[in-house]
């Protein structure tokens, strides 16, 4: 190698470092890492000293870890994003199970909302896929244990193995929590009999249920223990998240940042690294909203394949919770003309329409009758207390509106802190995203619905009033519904919302910030994406910090 050959690579890896350290996001990554350095550098040693030794061992060295891999997986992903010189199309749903990951093991076993509803809802699903007996019957009932039947009386009839049937883990968690994790994360089965848990199941489409059974199924033909099924169950949950997201994101044809951006709040990952239903839910709809902007705005002609997409997607998202049935109207959107002629536009959708409103009628009939039929409504978490029906809010217009009026003006601020990641866990007030990083990802959700310059804005006149007239219909329908389920008469506010009820409809309020009025010049893409991350492993650790030393 001649000394001319020498003079130009060094000139190069020069003009690469130069390159390398004028990148503004590079500086950033490198600030937010020094800032988990030094918030945490005292907090570290009282958590260490503070841990029981060589009783919970295990659980210094897992907060050691979490902390030393929160750092790691900051450091690659910028380096991913400013060195490496583009965002590879695999970084999004790598991204989506590496964060899951880490709220799947900071956040143990049925620390979510309702959990151990959602665990023995899919067990039941696991019993039917495995070809095994899903309740009790009265074959079961007359063997049962005193225990047993009580459980069975008040709901809990899913047949579980022996060792599934323990009340452990506890909603609250704490370094016990860890401690029982940790010991038991790589048992094996052992037993043969079978019990029943105590917890109702929820009755729904099985739909929603159908990853965590086929992860419980899994656990169970590989004969792994208590701990290690849970886990099974949250990690296909999980992985069926970031492929419903992944997708969602290459079919929208604009704003696919913004889609980004809602995957990866911190509440929409705690309940995908859990064995929630509303995982399906969020991830039904990102692909249901793309599907249908896709088919408006993108697509030229539309074809069978296309509606057959459209009605299984609705088919699939609205029967669970008919509260956002108003997004269906979404379809509306999609041009007649690009059906080829009149008739098979309403031929599309007549059917359609017909389709899902028998699945939703198949679901949730029951419920429907209960709104509709003139009977009491029995409050059960109030001690049976008399509850509100549809009959008191048509004759008493202005009180509902005074209720519903009430909420808003007092629980709005509540709603958008549990929506984007405030009181994680059980709605536990110590595990939650501190407030300056919900401002934060306030400011990167509408940076990621802003248009950029030179993006062209799909929207006519009248399709954003749409869209709003369908998230206020939907908005106004979780009201309702827990006005009616969950309310006793007497409040003077509607009680048990909380956030994540919105975030299926939070993309649609996002759009509305999408328009001509309102440009930057900049791509900020890469910044918020990282700066996202940065506040899921900052309050992970945060979390993780405090949990092991109560």
């Amino acid at each position: 190698m001649n000394a001319d050959t020498v003079k130009v690579g060094k000139k190069r890896n020069l003009q690469t470092a130069k390159k390398i350290a004028g990148q503004s996001g590079l500086w950033m990554a490198v600030a937010a890492i020094l800032f988990l350095f030094i918030v945490f550098v005292k907090p570290y040693h009282n958590v260490i000293d503070a841990i029981p030794s060589p009783e919970y061992e295990s659980v210094r060295l897992f907060y050691i870890w979490v902390l030393r891999l929160g750092i790691v997986f900051l450091a690659v992903l910028a380096g991913i994003l400013w060195i490496y010189g583009k965002k590879p199309g695999w970084l999004f749903p790598a991204t989506v199970i590496c964060l899951g990951l880490f709220y799947m093991m900071i956040l143990p076993p049925f620390s979510a909302p309702d959990e151990p509803r959602h665990f023995v809802s899919a067990y039941r699903l696991s019993n039917q896929i495995m070809g095994k007996q899903a309740v009790a019957d009265e074959a079961f009932l007359s063997s049962a244990s005193d225990k047993e039947k009580e459980y069975i009386a008040r709901g809990g009839n899913v047949l579980v193995r022996e060792q599934d049937g323990r009340e452990e883990p506890y909603a609250s968690v704490g370094r016990d929590s860890y401690a029982l994790m940790l010991r038991e994360l790589f048992t094996k089965d052992a037993g043969s009999g079978t019990t029943v848990r105590f917890e109702a199941p929820v009755n729904t489409t099985p739909v929603v249920y159908l990853p965590q059974a086929l992860g419980i199924s899994f656990a169970r033909v590989l004969h792994l223990g208590y701990i290690p099924l849970i886990y099974m169950g949250r990690l296909f949950n999980l992985l069926t998240f970031a492929g419903m997201a992944w997708l969602a994101v290459r079919i929208m044809p604009f704003k696919k940042e913004m889609f980004m951006a809602v995957s990866l709040l911190p509440m929409t990952l705690h309940l995908a690294a859990s064995l929630s239903y509303d995982t399906s839910l969020i991830g039904l709809s990102l692909l249901f909203f793309a599907w249908c902007f896709y088919l408006a705005y993108e697509k030229k002609q539309i074809g069978i394949r296309d509606t057959v997409i459209l009605g299984l997607l609705l088919v699939l998202l609205e029967p669970c919770k008919i509260v956002y049935l108003p997004l269906a109207g979404i379809c509306l959107l999609i041009p007649a003309s690009k059906f080829g002629e009149k008739r098979r536009y309403w031929i599309s959708v007549t059917a359609v329409i017909g389709v899902m409103a028998l699945a939703i009628f198949l679901i949730n009939n029951v419920v429907l009758s209960a709104w509709i039929q003139d009977t009491e409504n029995i409050i059960s978490w109030e001690g049976g207390s008399a509850g509100y029906t549809i009959q008191d809010i048509l004759k008493e217009p202005y009180q509902a509106f005074l209720i519903y009026y009430e909420t808003l003006v007092t629980q709005f601020d509540y709603y958008q802190a549990t929506m984007l990641g405030g009181y994680l866990g059980n709605l536990d007030p110590n595990l939650t995203v501190p407030y300056f990083c919900l401002y934060l990802l306030w400011g990167i959700l509408i940076v990621s619905s802003v248009r950029r310059a030179g993006d062209h804005t799909p929207f006519k006149p009248g399709q954003k009033v749409w869209i709003a007239v369908l998230t206020l219909l939907s908005f106004c329908l979780v009201l309702t519904s827990m006005l009616l389920g969950w309310t006793p008469k007497g409040f003077t506010y509607i009680a048990g919302i909380q956030g994540r009820y919105f975030l299926p409809i939070l993309p649609l309020i996002l759009l509305m910030i999408y328009g001509d009025n309102l440009t930057i010049k900049r791509d900020y893409s890469k910044g918020i994406y990282y700066l996202e991350c940065f506040v899921s492993i900052y309050a992970l650790v945060r979390i993780c910090t405090v949990m092991c030393i109560r």
